[in-house]
């Protein structure tokens, strides 16, 4: 057992195996990275918020070379990485990627041996072969300006970090501030662009709240209420409770209370929660 690993509550990390070469890992902060391995080398998309010592629970499954590839820049994504002396993401998520969201991010990043770690660029359509398993990248910012997903197209497997997402996907933490109905605009091109490959692939890993997702059903559903939004004919919901989110009346600390009155939407299967002021704010 890893004492780093395991607080009083119990331990940090829980892992499954979803086929012979991927592995999902979880933590107890609604976040799902996935490590998906090849021949040569393994890739790990996405390092959770930095608690323990998640490169301890990789090298638990596996002994081959890591790359820690990241699917956008927040912390809760990039956290791990300084586990690692190297990460690769796109020049927009290195923005904020070695930025703490709070003190207890920071004491969790200053502990660890390569808070300088060195980032490598991504860029959409780059394909990284691992060894006989070859992904493929696909750019899609909305949620942040960062954002990519990542095509493993031996299992039919998609990766979309939370540009798609079972509980809600939020639209308040950018590096620079976009209009609601501009950032809907974006989401809806991004979604019809991941329909492109939809003979790619069988099923969505999102990054939070559960998995797997059915593509056609969320991907489309997405698209109506982008439209919705597009047009003003959105629904606002009384609450903006869903899954890990809190809800308006919480006598605990809302983590977003800094960005304004939020409104939570949803149609169908999608929901997205936007600042009421109808601009995204900025991540600092």
């Amino acid at each position: 057992m890893i004492r780093e690993n395991v607080t009083e509550q119990g331990n940090i990390y829980g892992k499954w195996q979803i086929t012979e070469d991927t592995w999902c890992i979880t933590d107890g902060w609604h976040n799902f990275v996935y490590l998906l391995i090849g021949e040569e080398k393994a890739l790990l998309i996405d390092s959770c918020s930095g608690e323990g010592n998640i490169r301890a629970v990789v090298e638990g499954i596996i002994e081959k070379p890591v790359m820690v590839l990241n699917t956008h820049g927040h912390f809760d994504h990039t956290g791990g990485n300084s586990c690692w002396p190297e990460a690769w993401m796109t020049k927009e998520a290195a923005v904020h990627a070695k930025e703490p969201f709070g003190p207890i991010h920071e004491k969790w990043f200053r502990s660890k041996p390569y808070q300088d770690y060195k980032i490598h660029y991504i860029e959409n359509g780059q394909r990284i072969d691992l060894g006989q398993k070859i992904v493929e990248i696909i750019s899609i910012p909305a949620h942040s300006e960062g954002s990519v997903a990542v095509l493993d197209k031996n299992t039919r497997f998609l990766f979309t970090g939370d540009e798609i997402e079972s509980g809600q996907v939020i639209w308040i933490v950018r590096n620079q501030s976009v209009s609601l109905k501009e950032l809907a605009q974006m989401h809806k091109m991004n979604m019809e662009k991941l329909l492109e490959f939809r003979q790619d692939y069988d099923y969505i890993w999102p990054a939070h709240n559960g998995v797997p997702l059915y593509p056609d059903r969320y991907i489309q559903d997405f698209i109506e209420l982008d439209k919705l939004i597009i047009e003003g004919r959105q629904q606002v919901m009384e609450d903006t409770a869903g899954f890990g989110f809190p809800a308006d009346n919480q006598t605990i600390v809302n983590p977003f209370q800094d960005y304004g009155k939020l409104c939570r939407t949803q149609y169908g299967t999608a929901s997205v929660i936007y600042s009421e002021s109808s601009v995204v704010y900025h991540n600092k």
